[in-house]
């Protein structure tokens, strides 16, 4: 199948050359327009390559970065900040979560003050 589309392009394009060949060499007073249609054929072209080299190097910064700050840049008119404003801070009530004391059995059997050192590193962690 790619065979045949590869083969239907190739055959437009030889056949469009020779066209525009034959009616160039021809035709005289066509000559000038011809020649202007291949120069922006050509603006065309080289604009094209050079838009789409732009593009594969944002997608490949945008894309292959791992910095957050490079993949979202910031608002340039503060929109975001402006959208805030309108935005009522929520207040939400406080919650005391009781805390329970670890039960722990096998630490009964240890001596006082290897319980008090225990608890201190415990604390020091937490």
């Amino acid at each position: 199948m790619l065979t045949l589309i590869t083969l239907s392009f190739s055959l437009c394009f030889i056949a469009l050359t020779g066209w525009m060949l034959t009616t160039y060499l021809v035709k005289e007073n066509s000559q000038k327009l011809i020649q202007e249609e291949l120069l922006n054929l050509f603006d065309i072209s080289k604009m094209f390559f050079v838009s789409f080299k732009s593009l594969i190097k944002v997608l490949a910064r945008y894309s292959f970065s791992a910095d957050s700050s490079v993949a979202s840049p910031p608002d340039p008119n503060g929109l975001g900040e402006q959208l805030l404003k309108f935005v009522q801070p929520v207040e939400a009530p406080l919650f005391e979560v009781p805390v329970k004391e670890d039960e722990d059995t096998e630490l009964s059997s240890f001596s006082p003050e290897l319980i008090e050192v225990i608890t201190e590193e415990e604390e020091k962690i937490a």
